[in-house]
């Protein structure tokens, strides 16, 4: 095996393992997943609607001496919001580290009571390694997979128009219930 073979199969290895070892909540939802990380970490996890979409980064995860802080643009999609808050939390349980600082207009809508001196590192998704971006993109994948897959009724075909509509709705919102001709 070659050597970037063994690093690319240790990468989802160890992705597999963090995303597996989540705890998820039933139904899954995020602030319920925050509040489960707040509990496990024994800090505050707070998750922070930003405002119109910026040239920067998607998410931003800020930590101070207090809490943690996941920012996530309010202005798309509830999937691709999950999938940059979970990035985040990917960046979060794997310990990473960023290089840059918070810019003040970031810094005031991410954490408007909180002075500058306060945050003790700031996480943007610019400022890690190719290979911690990688890890976090594969966690949150990975537990996004796992919670849609848990949604999904076990006794579903997979092929089964129904079920197509069920995990269409776990997208968009539920789909509209067909009624049978002839039944009023």
């Amino acid at each position: 095996m070659r050597q970037a073979d063994r690093r690319d199969a240790e990468l989802w290895r160890r992705c597999r393992e963090i995303a597996e070892a989540l705890p998820l909540p039933e139904p899954f939802e995020m602030s319920a997943l925050a509040a489960t990380l707040a509990r496990m970490r024994g800090r505050p996890l707070e998750l922070v609607p930003l405002p119109g979409r910026s040239r920067g980064p998607c998410g931003i995860l800020a930590s101070t001496d207090r809490a943690d802080y996941i920012g996530y643009p309010s202005d798309t999609s509830v999937l691709h919001q999950q999938h940059i808050l979970l990035h985040e939390v990917g960046h979060l349980l794997c310990g990473h580290t960023g290089t840059s600082a918070l810019g003040s207009a970031a810094s005031e809508a991410l954490m408007p009571h909180l002075s500058g001196e306060l945050i003790r590192r700031v996480l943007g998704r610019s400022a890690y390694s190719d290979r911690q971006e990688q890890e976090a993109e594969i966690i949150a994948t990975l537990v996004l997979q796992r919670a849609r897959h848990r949604a999904r009724t076990p006794s579903a075909v997979v092929g089964d128009p129904d079920d197509r509509a069920a995990r269409l709705g776990s997208v968009f919102g539920p789909a509209p219930r067909l009624r049978a001709a002839g039944h009023g």
